[in-house]
């Protein structure tokens, strides 16, 4: 059978407030689902400490003098139903690319008509 989408972010930051990091990732989930509703999390926000006793070793790192990353992985899971108005439901990938798509081309156009009125 077919498979909504999901996808899987992670991201390597310094030590910061969790519960900002977990406001600030589900104010944009809101943002995203104002326009692509099947846009959700799939499960709570994960957080993991990378101490200095067991630090992950980068070796893309090595251009900035430091191969070694100390601080804060952040997990986060989405998936994406497609509306399923002219797609299956598990077609979320293009359902996001297209509403994407079409959030940018308004505001391109709002921009456009508020130069043009100046």
């Amino acid at each position: 059978p077919p498979l909504i989408m999901r996808d899987t972010v992670y991201c390597l930051c310094e030590e910061a407030d969790q519960d900002d990091i977990r406001r600030s990732i589900e104010d944009m989930v809101a943002e995203v689902q104002s326009y692509v509703p099947g846009y959700r999390l799939k499960q709570a926000v994960q957080f993991e400490h990378i101490g200095s006793n067991r630090p992950l070793r980068i070796p893309e790192m090595a251009g900035t003098g430091q191969t070694e990353f100390t601080g804060l992985k952040v997990s986060v899971f989405l998936e994406v139903e497609g509306a399923a108005h002219y797609l299956p439901a598990y077609a979320g990938n293009l359902d996001i690319m297209t509403s994407a798509a079409m959030k940018t081309a308004e505001k391109i156009a709002t921009r456009m008509h508020e130069g043009a009125a100046a």
